[in-house]
């Protein structure tokens, strides 16, 4: 009741604004935009020893539409779908291509009512959103979406105010919209500090479920050209604790730690540390821990107990441009995971073009991860995406 008397209040007030694009309401919708992408995906993993492999070959993506802006207002929706072409019974289905067992899906992703006015954006309804706690986590055919209301604020100059109150969550491969065990509520700040002699970022974020978690999260982004190097660094504390009923059990941990690196002649060398607490980082809805690899991230659930975990890792990265072939680059990332329950390395390879000219938005990508433990079955991890953008 509450969201359906704002969206009334919302429709009201922007049309009493003068401020508007379109010059009547079938003008709003004759003037829409519509972009998307279609993807062909090949996910492979295999697990050393009897276990099956996991494999799916898909293909499928997402189109979203927009209404022009009438008065301030507009609507927007998308529509998602993930097909499997191919796949063998003997293999376990991969998780994000497809649903079990090797199910396609097709949903709709996104629909909402938006407002710009004042330097605000309000946005209420089904909607992909980007924040450190939640976000898009665009690794799978379809992106994670979240239902609820969002305002982003740009009245003070290099400043972004967010506020964030959402309901549900649908992830890779959900039909259907999933509650949240608790209300969640987002409050966050970004700013562009105003020095000309280093460019640098803060932002600092909250996120509350009354009767499960809460969470802070404190990030700095700094770089500086120095002659021909790039010097660049990105400072993360964050923390989780449990709060009220403890409805998704109790939790009390922290991660902190660092990124840095140079950049040279298209080459980027950077190095990570994270530090882990007394709990794994709880990372339903894809969070931005400090290293985060193709398979494995610091501190994450999902590897099993890493309470208690040092993480280093180092990525090397070329950026081909530099030698004239534009669009195409690659990398080597090597991470150690030491915790006292079990110790893991990752080693990732990737080389991805993207085309330019008449095949512009065609997208390649290769991936390839090797993931050893020393108490859990190692795997390799193969993938390639064909991408195409509009």
């Amino acid at each position: 009741m509450k969201a359906k008397l704002l969206l009334v209040s919302l429709l009201a007030f922007g049309l009493s604004t003068s401020a508007m694009a379109a010059d009547n309401v079938k003008d709003m919708f004759t003037q829409g935009s519509v972009n998307g992408v279609i993807k062909l995906l090949s996910f492979t993993r295999d697990f050393d020893g009897a276990t099956p492999k996991n494999q799916d070959i898909a293909l499928g993506g997402t189109l979203y539409y927009k209404t022009d802006s009438f008065k301030g207002i507009s609507f927007g929706t998308a529509f998602a779908t993930t097909n499997i072409i191919a796949d063998n019974d003997d293999d376990g289905f991969y998780y994000g291509l497809s649903a079990p067992v090797h199910d396609g899906v097709s949903r709709l992703q996104e629909y909402y009512v938006q407002f710009d006015g004042f330097d605000t954006r309000v946005k209420v309804g089904a909607q992909e959103l980007n924040t450190p706690f939640l976000n898009t986590h665009p690794i799978r055919m379809i992106n994670r979406v979240y239902r609820g209301l969002s305002v982003v604020n740009n009245s003070v100059d290099n400043l972004t105010l967010y506020g964030y109150y959402l309901k549900d969550h649908m992830g890779w491969v959900d039909e259907n919209f999933i509650s949240f065990s608790d209300d969640v509520y987002i409050a966050g700040a970004a700013y562009k500090l105003p020095f000309t002699a280093l460019n640098s970022k803060v932002q600092a974020w909250y996120f509350t479920m009354p009767d499960s978690f809460y969470q802070t999260y404190f990030k700095a982004d700094f770089s500086k050209k120095v002659n021909e190097f790039v010097l660049h660094a990105s400072p993360t504390v964050f923390t989780q604790k449990s709060q009220g009923d403890e409805l998704d059990g109790e939790l009390d941990t922290y991660q902190y730690g660092l990124s840095a690196g140079v950049g040279v002649f298209g080459f980027d060398l950077t190095g990570f540390y994270a530090r882990t607490g007394d709990d794994s980082i709880r990372d339903d809805w894809g969070y931005g821990k400090i290293i985060i690899q193709q398979v494995r991230n610091s501190g994450d659930a999902l590897a099993g107990d890493r309470a208690d975990e040092d993480a280093y890792a180092a990525r090397l990265s070329y950026d081909f441009g530099s030698v004239g072939i534009n669009g195409l680059s690659a990398y080597v990332m090597y991470a150690n995971y030491d915790a006292p329950a079990d110790t893991i390395d990752e080693t990732d390879l990737s080389v991805q073009y993207n085309f330019s000219g008449a095949l512009d938005g065609l997208g390649l990508r290769a991936r390839y991860a090797i993931v050893d433990a020393d108490n859990a079955t190692d795997l390799t991890d193969t993938r390639f995406y064909i991408t195409y953008r509009f």
